[in-house]
Formats: structure tokens, sequence, C-alpha cells
């Protein structure tokens, strides 16, 4: 094991040691933010400069969907350069604090050329390591989502979606088959399923993808996908987690910052291509969480149930104030769960957060306890201060309008310390 990952591991053992006598978990957040990423994925710390980033990047530069470039011992032969001239792992942020830390990511991560931030995942030794996984004749997923947890490089970020969503086989023969079928009986239930001259959904539920090209794949994946599930059919909220795949997606044939994108400006084949992966993507992940989206929707109620009742394990100021303000979770939570957060955060800084989701497969419905209750916990102080009205305004609008990939890093890093904390006593968490 590395010093430095020695060294992340320690901050979160004695962070461990210490939540319980803290007053919010958010005290955590500038020892932990990159040090619980870190030692999760089993990476080097902080990124070198983005300049040796793109160097590197372009050095094994890869291709779209499901190939990339290079040869493993190229690869490797970079690694091993970057480690020798590279500035030693975790230098950027050595001091520990939520100060230093934002200087770091300023330092390192405000050059990135898209709206979606890259300061942590595209460091040049961690980019090459991403490419000498996506290299491999099969790719070992596990390490995969290790590497990923911390954050996914822009230009990688599609194929390793797809491929921890299990869109993508690990097989890389396989890939390039399997895509193509997909994307063709994607195509397929267009016509079976898909009325264009009948069908009247409104603009309301796409309101926020101004193009028509992005209105008019948003209003069909959603259809198809609630023709062929009966028993959920569309649900508002739906449409918020399509947008991080279009993003990601269209990422690949679109260069520069997404509010620069034309996408009617791509041919028909392109699009629909985006399209199909969008609708199987979108598909993968509604399966862990189905019953988010069925009658009543259960799934959100009890995950609902559980933030508060680890709130009131952790954070038990914020219950008691909420409780005598006469608010209920599910007053304010329920849209988190729902949306999975994507509402209540900048864009670029959802696209960042889902790179941990995916990266937790199986395990993401029980983490996303974990993350909402670490960004309740964010607010502590605003919340015990405010009375019913304000706090009601407050926590349907909460201010992130500023967060970046540190702030989403340091939710990350106190939701991955209370999984620690509060996994094995899941008779807490539970109904």
């Amino acid at each position: 094991m590395s010093n430095e990952q020695s060294s992340g591991r320690e901050v979160i053992e004695n962070g461990l040691k210490n939540l319980g006598s803290s007053s919010s978990s958010l005290e955590l957040a500038g020892q932990l933010s990159m040090a619980a990423a870190a030692a999760a994925a089993g990476s080097p710390g902080p990124p070198s400069s983005p300049a040796a980033a793109a160097a590197a990047a372009a050095a094994a530069a890869g291709g779209t969907g499901a190939s990339t470039a290079g040869s493993n011992e190229d690869v490797e032969a970079s690694i091993r350069q970057l480690e020798l001239q590279g500035r030693p792992a975790g230098e950027a942020d050595s001091g520990g604090s939520s100060g230093n830390g934002a200087a770091a990511a300023a330092a390192t991560g405000s050059a990135a050329s898209s709206d979606v931030s890259q300061s942590r995942a595209s460091s040049s030794i961690r980019v090459a390591k991403f490419h000498k996984l996506l290299n491999e004749p099969l790719v070992d997923l596990d390490a995969l989502r290790e590497l990923s947890w911390s954050g996914i490089p822009q230009e990688l970020r599609p194929v390793c979606w797809r491929l921890l969503l299990g869109y993508l086989p690990p097989n890389k023969s396989r890939q390039a088959s399997v895509l193509a079928r997909k994307r063709r009986e994607y195509l397929d239930m267009v016509p079976e399923f898909y009325d264009i001259e009948n069908n009247q959904r409104t603009e309301e539920e796409v309101g926020a993808l101004r193009q028509p090209a992005i209105q008019k794949s948003l209003e069909r994946m959603l259809y198809i996908w609630g023709i062929r599930h009966p028993a959920s059919g569309y649900v508002q909220g739906m449409n918020d987690l399509v947008t991080p795949f279009l993003a990601v997606f269209l990422s690949e044939a679109l260069p520069g910052p997404m509010d620069s994108w034309t996408p009617d400006s791509l041919t028909e084949g392109v699009m629909l291509d985006v399209e199909a992966d969008c609708y199987w993507c979108l598909s993968k992940l509604l399966e862990g969480i189905q019953d988010h989206y069925t009658y009543a929707q259960p799934g959100i109620q009890r995950t609902v149930f559980r933030v508060k009742e680890l709130i009131s394990k952790n954070n038990v100021a914020i219950v008691d104030h909420l409780d005598r303000e006469g608010i209920d979770f599910l007053q304010f939570a329920f849209r988190w769960v729902n949306c999975i957060l994507i509402r209540e955060v900048p864009f670029a800084a959802a696209i960042r957060l889902w790179d941990t989701y995916l990266a937790e497969g199986g395990r993401f419905a029980d983490f996303l306890v974990y993350v909402c209750a670490a960004f309740l916990a964010c607010w502590q102080k605003d919340i015990l201060g405010l009375e019913f009205q304000e706090l009601m305004m407050f926590l349907q609008k909460l201010p992130t309008q500023d967060w970046q990939e540190l702030q989403i890093e340091s939710v990350l890093s106190n939701a991955y310390v209370l999984r620690n904390t509060w996994g094995n006593a899941q008779s807490h968490l539970q109904l």
C-alpha cells in the first residue's frame, strides 16, 4: 500500500472514531473530502496539472463508443514516466483543511474545458490507469468501479458508464457487436411503441431541454420506457434521470462546453445512437430502484424513512428541530430521492455525483441513503437557525448554485464514513 493510500485510510479511521462525538458530520469534510474517495478507489490522490492530464490523454488517445486506443505496454510506460516525473501524490491538499482543499481544487480543476468538472478525475496518472483498464481484452469491472468511485475523466466517461451499468460487456471483442445489436433493438421498438403523429405527451415534461432534437429524443425514450414498464409508466422526474446520460453520450459527438452544443446539427443516425444508449442505460439504472416509480412509490418512502433514521442517530439536533417546526422529511427529501439529488446541485456537479453512483453498482440504492443524510448534514447550522416558513423555503431551494466537484466529494466522503459507521447496523435503518 502506498504512503498516500495509507495516509488516506488513517484519516478515515480517525474520522470514524471521532464521528460519534461530532455534532455534524460536515466537520470532517475538510479532512475526508479527498482521503475517503482516494482510499475507496485505491487511487494515488489529487491530480497533477491539467496540462499533464491532457498530454496523457493525447498519448493514449481513445475513440468514442466501445473502443479506446493504445497498447497497454504504452500505457504502462506512461504511468511509470508520470510517477517518476510527477510531484508526490497528495501534495496539492496536504493541509487537510477544506480551505486548502478548495485551493488545490482551484489550482488543478479550474482549467476544465466543459460543464463537467474534472479536477480530480483528470489526474494524468489516473487517466493512464483508466486507459490501461479499458484496453484489457477483458475489462476488470471491480477495478473499474474502484477507480471510477473518485471520478471519471470526461473523455472516458461514456464508455465507463456503459460498462458500469452492464450495458457494454467487459469482453472487448464483443463490445462493438453488442452495442450495435442493442441500438438496433431500440430502433425496432420506436415504430412498435411510439406513434409520432398521435402521441400527446406535452412539452412540460421535457421543458428544460429546449432544442428540438433533444426534446424529441427525450419524448421517445420516456414514452417507450413507460409502455414497456406498465407497472410504473412515466413518473414525474424521470426526465431528470435521462439528462446526465444525454450529456455524457452527446459529449462524444459534440465538442466544447454544453452551452455551445447544437444537437440539431447531428445526423439522424448519430442522434438515434445516443438515444438508444440513453434508453438502455436508463433501463439499467432503474432496474435497481424500480419500486421508486411504482404505485405510491414505496421505494422512495422507504429510503426517506431510512434517511430520517440515520440522521436521528448521527445528527439528532436536526431531527428534533424539524419535528418541533412540524416539517416531515417527505416534504423535502422526497424530491431528493425521486431525482437522486440531480435537482439539488448544479448539473456539472451532478455528473460527478453520478460517477460514484454508477461505481457503486448494486449497492447504489443503499448508498443513496447515506448520500442524502450527508447532504442534509451540510446544512445543520442553517436549519437550526430557521423557523417553519423560512425553513421550508430553504430546504426546497438549497444554496448550492456555486457547488463544484470539491463540495460533491465532501458529501461523498461523509456518506462513505456514515456507511462505514452505520452500515452494519441495518436494523436501525430499515422498516
